[in-house]
């Protein structure tokens, strides 16, 4: 119980991230194991660019939407919203 609690820093994350991909692709792992991982890898920052795009592009529209005014003849009918103080769906 006398034992001190030693917190781990943020850089203790990324130095065990290298560690990991270090003995993973250049120890005597399989090639097929070193692909398989590498492939896992990229498909994973792959699905967070997409993800970040896909957010960024559609903050973007809903900027632009609300910044540029319809013309008085081209607006739709309004429409009443029975929810107001309900926080909104992304």
């Amino acid at each position: 119980m006398g034992e001190e609690l030693v917190l781990a820093s943020k850089w203790d994350i990324g130095f065990d991230v290298v560690r990991f991909l270090w003995v993973g692709f250049f120890s005597s792992l399989p090639l097929w194991a070193r692909c398989t991982a590498l492939a896992l890898f990229g498909a994973t920052l792959l699905y967070g660019f997409v993800s970040w795009l896909r957010n960024r592009s559609s903050a973007t529209s809903e900027a632009t939407s609300e910044a540029a005014p319809e013309a008085e003849g081209d607006t739709p009918e309004a429409v009443e919203n029975d929810h107001e103080d309900a926080a909104p769906v992304r």
